[in-house]
């Protein structure tokens, strides 16, 4: 009973570990179909709307007035579809900041520092100074240019079919089965 209990708390776990397929490739979604080149890298493959599934291909028609296309499938191909547009504002923040930090210990280095009235600076402070404020405006410059600038995301999809597992509790016994989806 206990290995029982067991075997349907991981059950669930199956499903997501079967190759990490988070969907289903539906005909009218935005897919893109890349190929695995013989160093391992992927190509960059074709982007388009996805027009018909066959047992070993896929019509897709690229973006602009371009004709459909039929990509064949293989074990070397990946197919991803697309998964919407997320934010690029801390990528932008971090460049940003870091190029700010960079120019501005570079300004303060080239200063040297020195004596303003009364007022005397070292160059270390005048390098942390200038790293500190432009790295500050870097950091909300490219927070911005960010937030402003979205990319799209791409999930792993399976064109074929996929088998996964179906456990079926009753009050004396548990079935286990297959699921095929098309």
């Amino acid at each position: 009973m206990r290995y029982l209990l067991l075997l349907l708390a991981l059950c669930p776990l199956a499903g997501r570990a079967y190759g990490q397929v988070s969907e289903r490739l539906a005909v009218g979604q935005r897919v893109w179909v890349r190929a695995a080149r013989p160093s391992g890298s992927l190509d960059g493959g074709v982007k388009g709307t996805l027009e018909g599934i066959t047992s070993d291909s896929l019509r897709i028609r690229p973006s602009g007035d371009k004709p459909a296309v039929s990509v064949g499938i293989s074990e070397q191909t990946q197919v991803f579809a697309f998964a919407g547009k997320r934010s690029s504002a801390l990528r932008g923040a971090l460049i940003g900041g870091g190029v700010g930090v960079l120019a501005g210990a570079a300004l303060g280095l080239a200063d040297g520092g020195g004596c303003s009235g009364f007022v005397c600076f070292s160059q270390g402070t005048t390098m942390a100074m200038g790293a500190i404020g432009l790295g500050g405006m870097g950091l909300i410059s490219g927070l911005i240019i960010g937030a402003l600038s979205p990319h799209d995301t791409w999930a792993r999809a399976e064109p074929g079919p996929a088998v996964r597992p179906i456990v079926v509790s009753h009050p004396r016994d548990v079935g286990l089965g297959l699921s095929l989806a098309f």
